[in-house]
């Protein structure tokens, strides 16, 4: 098989594995309904990945390589701390919204199967935002009226929380940055 033809394979497969963990977590989601998904077979599946946790694996990594892409943008544009927390938290909602491999990561968090390694998405965006929340504290772009790791807590949990609360991310990050925007 020629090499970007793989290379496609692989992506249509990891694609389809991050739409079904996202939907129904590590547990729910089948290798069947993966490649039924996109036309393929088991065979094909297996040419790429060894197992369900190598694929989930496999899933979790890409997302992780899209965060540190992303930080690294954000962090190139924003000069400063409060506008690298709005510009993340905004380009997260989208991710959240878009990104099946972004949420399926969230959801192996949220679901305590972070897997091997360790490597967990939520735990490395509620880290780096809880440090630009304390940055931002520190150069006086957050009021002690909301301390820097309450306001990464809210952040985390407007950006990652599902739509069962009746709105969505969108309005709730907005209400957020309002409620920001009254404690300064």
């Amino acid at each position: 098989m020629s090499q970007p033809r793989a290379q496609r394979t692989r992506r249509r497969l990891l694609r389809a594995a991050a739409q079904e963990f996202a939907t129904l977590g590590y547990s729910g989601a089948r290798l069947t309904d993966v490649v039924d998904r996109i036309g393929m077979t088991k065979g094909a599946l297996y040419g790429h990945f060894t197992s369900k946790q190598d694929l989930a694996t496999a899933v979790r990594d890409e997302a992780m390589c899209r965060w540190e892409t992303l930080r690294r943008e954000v962090a190139a544009t924003c000069p400063d701390a409060l506008g690298r927390l709005r510009a993340l938290a905004e380009r997260l909602v989208r991710y959240m919204e878009r990104d099946p491999h972004f949420r399926a990561a969230i959801r192996f968090a949220s679901d305590g199967r972070p897997g091997p390694g360790e490597r967990d998405l939520l735990a490395a965006v509620a880290a780096h935002l809880a440090a630009l929340a304390r940055q931002a504290e520190d150069d006086g772009q957050l009021t002690s009226a909301l301390p820097a790791r309450t306001f990464a807590d809210l952040l985390v949990a407007t950006v990652f929380a599902g739509e069962q609360s009746g709105s969505d991310r969108r309005t709730r990050l907005s209400g957020l940055w309002d409620l920001l925007d009254h404690t300064r």
